[in-house]
């Protein structure tokens, strides 16, 4: 069968201009607003707080008082949460057996920001589940629907799959920040990401297949950037919203206007082109040469009504082609091995980025900072990619990744070398993360890639379920999350070299072209 070469004519289209502008602004809005998902990192953070001493409060709602160490055991300069020496008579603030504790049941919180800990009253170590389960249930609603997302993607198209997991996530979203319970709560956290899963991955793919060959690497860049910005705009939010209720209303309203964004983008023409819809692609790139200001040759139609009629006839042939890929060894190991890879990547990615705010008490300039050693990331990641390749940039980056975390365990009497040596590691891992997106993106055929993608994605989920227990992992031992971090860098590494190099590749069609994409490199 003939082979379309749709780089080449996307390319005649205008290869960048004012269409792809256009579409790129409200694409960057849903990546932006797909990072909101991520808000549990502060809505359910751990707080710092006191028994409340009701004979001693002279100054109310003073977490620090002179008399405390007095009422209080202390474990080096902080006072316990949740135990408070037994008093000796209650209307004095001096007498009290230190040798006996009680549990305390109410608290004196140390800043006047309210989270999950106060509304619903999650103290005490042994409720500290309850807490970092809020961020495993999230990732869990996209371990179950990404790959229906990527179903519906490759099905109905990439715009119907955004449209409609903005518009849901942001009715659960607002939902959220009414809850009146723990477990209502914890209801639409599971709802907000199952709804909205396949927002980033839709958008992902949906601005990679709208750019020829060339262009996909800037076209990444962006929607990372887009992505890191987002991160920014959070720990902004975060900092400057005392209640977690009003910060999830201001992160979730405009999802509205940009669920109205999208119905001015148009569909993949690498899709309407997979599902025979040759009208549809020749009138959207038509649109795309009359805003670019380029002539369209008409042979681009005439090769379009020619491949109408070749593939119409053979069309019974592509209707699960899903069940193909999976018979072909080579593409069954790449899913297989990019699986993997994305349950490793998630977790030090998301693990690192939660573990931020358990390095020092400035959280909020913690979090923002540690995203924004993203951007200089994405920049090196574009340069290394087209200049190395796919492949090495990939392998390289999560080796000098799990190196920086094994620094961070060696220089903890450093404090800012250990600042210094994290933020290496969430830049070279960050390199991974964007590399990984795009090789998941170029190595699979256009038929299947939304669903594949998603496949991926789903396993990689596993990661991000088990980066939210990291806290936990810091209880039992303080290197232990740093040096899980390292090992399952390295073995991404390793394995990375099993992956075929797409550099300068055109985004494969059909399966035999995804087969092959090593040889058919321009």
């Amino acid at each position: 069968m003939e082979k379309l070469h749709l780089d080449k004519i996307l390319t005649s289209a205008g290869s960048w201009g004012q269409f792809q502008t256009r579409v790129y602004v409200p694409l960057c809005c849903v990546i932006i607003f797909s990072v909101f998902q991520t808000s549990y990192i502060f809505v359910a953070r751990d707080t710092k707080y006191r028994c409340k001493i009701n004979q001693c409060e002279n100054e109310p709602d003073k977490y620090y008082q002179e008399w405390l160490q007095n009422a209080v055991p202390f474990n080096e300069d902080t006072p316990s949460r949740c135990l408070h020496y037994q008093s000796q008579n209650n209307d004095t603030c001096f007498d009290f057996f230190k040798n006996e504790t009680r549990t305390c049941h109410e608290f004196i919180f140390e800043k006047n920001q309210t989270t999950i800990v106060q509304d619903f009253g999650i103290t005490c170590d042994e409720n500290l589940w309850k807490l970092t389960l809020a961020g495993t249930i999230n990732a869990g609603g996209e371990l179950v629907c990404l790959p229906l997302t990527g179903f519906l993607s490759d099905r109905f198209g990439r715009k119907f799959t955004i449209i409609i997991g903005t518009f849901l996530g942001t009715i659960a979203g607002l939902l959220r920040s009414l809850s009146p319970s723990y477990y209502f709560y914890l209801s639409f956290e599971f709802l907000d990401t199952a709804l909205g899963s396949g927002i980033y991955s839709g958008a992902f793919i949906l601005a990679l297949e709208i750019v020829d060959t060339k262009r996909r690497s800037t076209a990444n860049t962006i929607i990372c950037l887009a992505y890191a910005l987002g991160q920014v705009i959070l720990g902004v939010a975060a900092w400057l919203c005392p209640s977690w209720r009003i910060l999830l209303r201001i992160l979730y309203a405009p999802g509205f206007l940009i669920t109205l964004s999208l119905w001015y983008v148009p569909e993949s023409i690498r899709w309407l082109v997979s599902k025979n819809k040759f009208e549809e692609a020749w009138e959207v790139l038509n649109s795309t040469s009359k805003q670019n200001g380029v002539h369209l040759e008409r042979t681009v139609l005439d090769e379009l009504s020619q491949l109408s009629k070749t593939r119409t006839q053979s069309k019974k042939e592509n209707v699960v082609p899903f069940t193909k890929v999976l018979k072909s060894k080579k593409l069954l190991l790449r899913i297989i091995l990019c699986s993997y890879t994305w349950i490793c990547c998630n977790f030090t990615y998301y693990g690192l980025n939660i573990h931020s705010v358990a390095l020092s008490d400035d959280i909020y300039i913690n979090f923002i900072l540690i995203n924004l050693i993203e951007v200089p990331a994405y920049f090196l990641a574009q340069v290394t990619m087209d200049r190395f390749g796919r492949k090495k940039t990939l392998s390289f980056s999560f080796i000098l990744g799990g190196a920086a975390c094994i620094c961070v365990n060696l220089l903890r009497t450093e404090y800012w070398l250990v600042i210094v040596m994290f933020l290496c590691g969430k830049f070279f891992i960050t390199i991974s993360y964007t590399t990984l997106y795009i090789l998941a993106t170029e190595m699979f055929p256009t038929k299947s890639r939304h669903f594949i993608f998603a496949i991926c994605s789903m396993c990689g989920r596993l990661g991000s379920m088990t980066a939210p227990q990291v806290p936990l992992l810091g209880r039992l031992f303080k290197s232990l999350p740093l040096i899980i971090f390292s090992v399952m860098a390295f073995t991404s590494g390793v394995l990375a070299y099993w992956f075929p190099e797409t550099l300068n590749s055109e985004l494969p069609d059909e399966i035999d072209e995804a087969v092959n994409i090593d040889e058919e490199r321009l």
